[in-house]
C-alpha cells in the first residue's frame, strides 16, 4: 500500500457564515487544548493492519483522543481512541491502566466506547455523524469516523456568529428529524448541547458525540451509569438524579436548551435552579421565548418553550410531535410593501321599473285606440277594498 502526502488544497479553510473555520469531528483543534505528548500517538503510526495512518493530533477530552488520519484510499478520516487520562497511560502505542485499581474502570470505559460505536453503526441519517469502522488494538478500542469540515454551534455562538431566524428554523427542523431517527431506533443521545452540534461548511447541522448514549425499552432508557454526562443549562432535571429515569423527553429538553442558547446568545439557567425557583413560588428564571422574541414563524418559539418544560409530561411527547409543531409557514425574510385599501361596499341599486309596454291595440266603440299598460309582477299594484 502506498501513502501519498496529504495535500493542502483539500484542507483549505472554508468560509461559513462569515467565519473561517476548519473542524474535524467534535471540536476544533485549538492552541490551548494541548495533550500530554506521552499520551498521544505520533504521526505516522499505523492502525488496523495499515488501514489508517495517524496524520496529526486533534484534541483530547471526555473518553478519548481524536486524530486526523488518512485511510487506505488516501482520504481524510477521524480516528478516535478510547483513552481516559485519569486512569490510563501509554507504553509505546499500548494503553495501560495506571494502577490495579484502574483496571475495572478502564474496561468499563472500553465497553462504553464500543457501545457508542455500535449505536452509531445503527444510525443512518444525513444529520448524524457516520461511523466507518470500529476495532480493538493496543489494548484499547478505536473508531474511524467521517471527517467533518465545519464548526460546532457553541463556538459559533461564542464568536458572535449571527444566525438568522430562517437559519435557526432550518437548523431546528433538521436536528429534530435527526433526533426522531435516534429515538425510532430505541436509542437516547443523553448529551445534546451546542458543542455536540457541528455545522458543516455548507450549513448542514450534524449531531455528534454519542458517548453517553443508551438503549431504551418501552420509551425508557437505561439507568444512569458512571459515564453519564450532566451539563448545566442543557441537562433536564432527571439527569441530575441518581438512577434517574430518562426518556425521549430528556433529549428533547437538551435540544430545546441548545436552540434557546442559539436564539438568545446565552444558555438557559440550569434546570436545578429553575426547579428551586418554581418550588419557592417564584417565576421561572428562564423567560418564555414566545413572549420575548419576535421574527419567527407562528408556533415555532412556543414549541421550543414546550421542549424546555421542567416536567417531562409537559414536554413534547416525542420528536415526531415536535416535528408536527414545526409544520408552519417559513418566516418571511424579505420586507413586502403593503398598500392598505379601504374596502368599498357597493350597495345594490334599486330595481329600475322598465317603461311600460303598450298592450296590443284595441279600439273603442267610437274608433279611438284603447291602450293598456302591463307592469312587472313585483311592481303590480295591490288593490284594497
Amino acid at each position: 500500500m502506498t501513502w501519498d502526502a496529504c495535500g493542502d488544497a483539500d484542507r483549505a479553510e472554508i468560509p461559513l457564515l462569515g467565519v473561517l473555520i476548519i473542524m474535524a469531528f467534535d471540536k476544533s483543534s485549538l492552541p490551548d487544548q494541548d495533550a500530554d505528548l506521552d499520551d498521544v500517538l505520533q504521526p505516522g503510526t499505523c492502525l488496523s493492519n495499515n488501514q489508517y495512518r495517524i496524520e496529526s493530533y486533534l484534541r483530547a477530552g471526555g473518553f478519548g483522543i481524536t486524530y486526523l488520519a488518512r485511510n487506505s484510499f488516501n482520504r481524510d478520516v477521524v480516528v478516535k481512541e478510547c483513552f481516559v487520562p485519569s486512569f490510563c497511560t501509554r507504553s509505546h502505542t499500548a494503553v495501560r491502566p495506571r494502577s490495579e485499581a484502574s483496571k475495572s474502570q478502564m474496561q468499563k470505559a472500553i465497553r462504553a466506547f464500543l457501545n457508542e460505536a455500535q449505536i452509531l453503526s445503527q444510525l443512518q441519517h444525513p444529520n448524524i455523524l457516520r461511523i466507518r469502522h470500529s476495532f480493538q488494538e493496543n489494548d484499547t478500542a478505536y473508531m474511524a469516523l467521517e471527517y467533518i469540515r465545519g464548526h460546532d454551534l457553541l463556538d459559533m455562538i461564542e464568536d458572535k456568529v449571527t444566525l438568522s431566524p430562517h437559519q435557526i428554523v432550518l437548523l431546528t427542523q433538521k436536528l429534530v428529524s435527526a433526533l426522531a431517527h435516534v429515538h425510532d431506533r430505541n436509542l437516547l443521545h443523553c448529551d445534546i448541547s451546542p458543542d455536540n452540534i457541528c455545522i458543516r461548511a455548507d450549513g448542514e447541522p450534524v449531531l455528534i458525540d454519542f458517548g453517553s448514549a443508551r438503549k431504551m425499552a418501552d420509551g425508557i432508557g437505561e439507568r444512569n451509569s458512571g459515564f453519564s454526562m450532566v451539563k448545566d443549562g442543557y441537562s433536564p432535571p432527571e439527569l441530575y438524579e441518581a438512577n434517574a429515569t430518562v426518556t425521549p423527553g430528556s433529549d428533547i429538553y437538551s435540544l430545546g436548551a441548545s436552540l434557546y442558547h442559539a436564539i438568545t446568545g446565552h444558555a438557559p439557567l440550569d434546570s436545578q435552579s429553575r426547579l428551586a425557583a418554581v418550588s419557592d413560588g417564584r417565576p421561572d428564571p428562564v423567560p418564555s421565548l414566545a413572549a420575548t422574541v419576535t421574527g419567527y414563524p407562528r408556533g415555532f418559539l412556543a414549541a421550543i418553550d414546550k421542549a424546555l418544560a421542567l416536567r417531562q409530561a409537559d414536554r413534547h411527547a416525542s420528536a415526531q410531535d415536535w416535528q408536527r409543531a414545526l409544520a408552519e409557514p417559513a418566516v418571511e425574510t424579505a420586507t413586502r410593501n403593503v398598500a392598505l385599501l379601504r374596502r368599498v361596499v357597493v350597495k345594490p341599486q334599486s330595481a329600475v321599473i322598465p317603461a311600460p309596454k303598450p298592450a296590443p291595440t284595441a279600439l273603442r266603440a267610437d274608433g279611438t285606440p284603447r291602450v293598456q299598460f302591463r307592469y312587472p309582477p313585483s311592481q303590480a299594484r295591490v288593490q284594497t277594498a
